[in-house]
């Protein structure tokens, strides 16, 4: 994070590619033919309550703050939902641990309930969160939840934050792939406002994510069997950017904590993303213009502008970014999915259509899964 809200087999193509990429070919999972998944159900929750950004302000203490208030005015947010409240920014991180993974679980169910899902065809449980200190994790309550078989495999990855719907997705296609009959739930949650600490004035870095991040979570239900409905997940690709690393991180310490994006973050995503993203849509035989719906990471306001530049964009082809940004913040790990469920409900995509989900990350690594619909 910065002061400048940096936060943040091959299927028949709709369209040739005039030459193929000579960037070097990085993880790329083609689907296997005898497998079609899909994503069969999208829920979102909708947890605790809403803040407008005056809200926000006042909770974190830095009304009158010039720079504050200017930083929260630019950061592409107008509401989002936040758990947190004065008490609990007065206790530590480790205080707040009971507390934030009972949001998780909570937030997990909310979403899942709506998937209806039935207990005997889960498979798999993939869970993930941006951190965690509690035990036994997400995954292993939600089995326990919803009286899944016991012998459900399941998996819970921290530290992936935003880029982490294009793996969770991709590791969930893996397993649909080894027992194809069976379904995979995959829950991607945040909470946040266990995250959130107080900032001074001068801790510049802490009032951006105080600007931008909130609480959410997402489930899909990923499924091969017959009569699967929603977008197929045709391919999938992670690419991590060399000599990235510390340009995004996250720093927990006592009790502070501070989700860090560097200041060149946009520049990076400017130089990298066009061509990254050139090189996995020619391994479809694709051009960009086959692409009709752009599910892009809005991890604030200079990502997006990035991204519209680099990928050579204008802002109404990513609204469902920009509107999931305005109305929920940037919820890391949950987010992309929140962008997707946007898209379906407002673009109502039609049998056909492609559409391609951009991550962006700590790594820094960018994801991207082609759909179709």
């Amino acid at each position: 994070m910065s002061e400048s809200l940096y936060f943040d087999s091959t299927y028949p193509a709709a369209e040739a590619a005039s030459e193929p990429s000579n960037l070097p070919a990085a993880n790329f999972s083609p689907m296997p033919r005898s497998v079609q998944p899909r994503i069969g159900g999208l829920a979102v929750a909708r947890p605790g309550r809403v803040l407008s950004q005056d809200d926000a302000i006042a909770l974190f203490g830095l009304e009158g703050d010039a720079f504050a208030e200017s930083l929260f005015a630019r950061s592409g947010v107008r509401s989002r939902r936040l758990a947190l409240t004065p008490e609990m920014l007065k206790t530590t991180l480790q205080q707040r641990t009971e507390h934030t993974e009972g949001q998780l679980l909570a937030m997990a169910s909310e979403a899942v309930d709506q998937l209806g899902i039935d207990p005997s065809r889960i498979g798999t449980v993939i869970s993930s969160t941006l951190w965690s200190l509690g035990g036994p994790s997400l995954a292993h309550r939600l089995v326990e939840r919803y009286g899944l078989r016991p012998d459900t495999d399941k998996y819970h990855i921290v530290g992936v934050g935003c880029v982490s719907s294009v793996p969770l997705l991709r590791l969930a296609v893996q397993a649909l792939a080894a027992d194809p009959l069976r379904q995979v739930l995959v829950v991607a949650a945040e909470c946040s406002s266990g995250l959130l600490t107080a900032a001074r004035a001068d801790e510049r870095t802490k009032i951006v994510g105080s600007a931008l991040f909130a609480d959410g979570c997402a489930a899909v239900l990923l499924s091969a069997g017959p009569g699967a409905g929603g977008p197929a997940v045709l391919a999938t690709r992670v690419h991590q950017v060399p000599g990235s690393l510390d340009k995004v991180h996250i720093k927990v310490a006592g009790d502070e904590s501070s989700m860090f994006m560097t200041r060149e973050l946009p520049s990076i995503v400017d130089a990298q993303l066009g061509g990254v993203t050139d090189s996995f849509l020619a391994q479809q035989g694709l051009r960009p213009a086959a692409i009709r719906h752009w599910l892009v990471h809005p991890g604030g306001p200079g990502i997006l502008e990035a991204a519209q530049r680099s990928l050579g964009l204008t802002r109404e082809q990513l609204s469902a970014s920009w509107d999931v940004l305005a109305q929920h913040g940037n919820m890391g790990t949950a987010t992309s999915l929140y962008v997707l469920d946007r898209t379906q409900q407002q673009h109502a995509p039609r049998p056909g259509d492609l559409g391609l989900m951009i991550t962006v990350g700590p790594g820094i690594t960018i994801g991207h899964m082609l759909l179709r619909w």
